[in-house]
């Protein structure tokens, strides 16, 4: 990791500023949270975790995603204000050009610019954010425990169903969601209990893959946590999104949504300046959107 003290810059250029921006809108920090921000040789990554740290989020764009990657000699962390990080994106996305990201400066912050050319004139848009440091979130997958099970799922449907769950977590604040898979014969369901109940079982034929560790995995999980690490797939209906839920022999729970960036671009409608090969988007193209979350504990009668 490189200390602030040294200076070492790095820079990066974003092709395509509402790609960006679509992909943290996913991870959902929200208010004056602070987010770790990690610059390295093998990607970009930002991170986040709420209060209790029983829920993590985190993205990951690997070099080829961008323009321009310049970033040796290790990796840089840093923390920002998140709201201070979208409302300034924000301000950017509204362009059609690069947008150039160094950090440090000599104040430790990251400078955001970016060059508008038109009629023999350039306009220039500049930005500086505070930064603060920060060490490098504790990683829950640190505490990951085999046997493991898992599925491969699209991402529409599992936003979908979160949101068909909505309304059994009205007026409860500590509304769960059951998962259960079955091994023989192979089942996945959803099954939220609050305010009212409701089952959602997954039609077999649209998982991916599937593979259950036991005879029966069964947890239990804040029907929140569900919903922020599922309702903000980036990508307007989350069509182009992969997603694989894993569970621990603990309960632990990794969801992993394999973002089509191009798809998000072609939505939009919208390109960017930079020109690719066809060799770069094929590996720039997916991003990665990452939640670890905790399960229930066990209640006196066995049930998570």
């Amino acid at each position: 990791m490189v200390t602030p003290s040294q200076h070492t810059q790095a820079s990066v250029k974003v092709p395509n500023v509402r790609v960006l921006v679509q992909m943290l809108q996913a991870i959902k920090c929200t208010g004056k949270q602070y987010c770790t921000v990690l610059m390295g040789p093998e990607g970009l990554s930002v991170r986040w975790e709420i209060d209790s740290k029983t829920l993590q989020s985190s993205i990951f764009l690997r070099p080829e995603m961008f323009s321009e990657y310049q970033c040796s000699g290790g990796v840089r962390v840093f923390g920002l204000q998140f709201n201070h990080l979208m409302d300034t994106l924000q301000v950017f996305a509204s362009s059609g050009h690069e947008l150039v990201l160094k950090y440090p400066n000599a104040n430790m912050q990251l400078e955001c610019q970016m060059n508008e050319g038109g009629e023999g004139s350039v306009v220039n848009m500049y930005a500086q954010l505070d930064s603060q440091e920060m060490p490098i979130p504790k990683d829950l997958s640190d505490y990951w425990q085999d046997p493991s099970s898992y599925f491969l799922i699209p991402g529409s449907l599992l936003k979908e169903t979160i949101e068909d769950l909505e309304w059994t977590a009205i007026g409860s604040n500590n509304s769960t969601v059951e998962v259960l898979m079955q091994r023989q014969p192979r089942r996945l369901s959803f099954t939220a209990q609050a305010a009212g109940s409701l089952q959602i079982d997954f039609p077999v034929g649209d998982l991916g893959g599937f593979s259950c560790a036991e005879a029966e995995v069964r947890f239990s999980y804040k029907y929140k946590n569900l919903r922020t690490a599922l309702s903000n797939i980036p990508q307007k209906d989350a069509t182009g999104v992969n997603s694989k839920v894993s569970i621990d022999a603990q309960g632990l729970m990794k969801i992993t949504h394999m973002v089509n960036l191009q798809h998000i671009m072609d939505q939009e409608g919208f390109l960017g300046q930079a020109a690719y090969t066809e060799s770069q988007v094929d590996i720039s193209r997916t991003g990665i959107v990452s939640f670890m979350m905790v399960a229930e504990e066990e209640g006196a009668d066995g049930t998570h």
